[in-house]
């Protein structure tokens, strides 16, 4: 069976079948008269059996569709070692791991076949108890550089920057990372979120947050791999910071 480049639009004619692999995940494709067979297989050791797939019934369309896609939960970043000084910015890059979308005919919300999560992330919650929400474990690693970044396909790189407007030093603690409002695009050998910028002006003002392009990091007219699942809101005045210990601090 034959290797193809992962992420694209492909042509699949009646009983030909495909296998797209990267990192640790493999996806068998074959299309049938008026269907598509696909097969998640962790790793491709060997011949997918497509006896043991999934049938999806869509009509005469031979053109698939293998998107990035970035988690649909909110992301927390455990940034207990990051600390800004008052009046100063921070730029720090994030990975993020990515799942994989499957459309037939064209990328439109009533043609997805098939979401395969291809890391499984811890759930946690993010914000006070009976405010917060639900969110998943992003991780505490960290990079200054995004050339310092050993980025898998499967992986894209979030560059982030932080603007302390509070009179004093910020330990960022717990960051939240609205993937649904971010683009993803293809960069110099990388898949790039969009930029995130965060203003924070003290604990008890709420922090705002913007999602958007950079020609610093994505570059002149970088191509679209995916477009925000919600494409409503990029400019967000919403809590982006928790500070754990506050639940605390009037316990002695």
């Amino acid at each position: 069976m034959q290797l193809k480049p992962f992420f694209g639009k492909h042509q699949i004619m009646a009983g030909d079948q495909r296998l797209f692999t990267a990192d640790n995940f493999s996806l068998g494709v074959k299309r049938t008269k008026e269907g598509w067979l696909l097969l998640y297989q962790p790793v491709a050791e060997k011949e997918p059996d497509f006896s043991e797939g999934e049938y999806f019934h869509t009509g005469k369309s031979n053109t698939l569709h293998i998107i990035p896609v970035l988690p649909e939960k909110p992301l927390v970043f455990k940034g207990s070692r990051l600390h800004v000084s008052a009046g100063q910015k921070l730029t720090f890059f994030l990975t993020i791991p990515l799942s994989v979308q499957v459309y037939f005919s064209k990328v439109q919300e009533e043609n997805l076949l098939k979401e395969y999560s291809v890391t499984r992330l811890s759930d946690t919650w993010f914000g006070e108890v009976y405010s917060g929400e639900p969110a998943l474990v992003l991780g505490e690693n960290f990079y200054m550089s995004a050339t310092a970044i050993d980025r898998q396909s499967l992986e894209a790189v979030c560059p982030v920057i932080i603007y302390n407007n509070s009179p004093g030093v910020l330990e960022v603690q717990h960051l939240i990372i609205r993937g649904e409002n971010m683009t993803l695009y293809n960069g110099d050998n990388n898949i790039l979120t969009s930029s995130l910028s965060v203003e924070y002006k003290g604990k008890d003002i709420i922090s705002s947050a913007t999602y958007h392009y950079s020609k610093i990091f994505h570059g002149e007219k970088p191509e679209i791999l995916a477009k925000p699942r919600n494409e409503t809101s990029k400019n967000l005045l919403k809590i982006n910071f928790h500070f754990i210990r506050n639940i605390y601090k009037h316990e002695l």
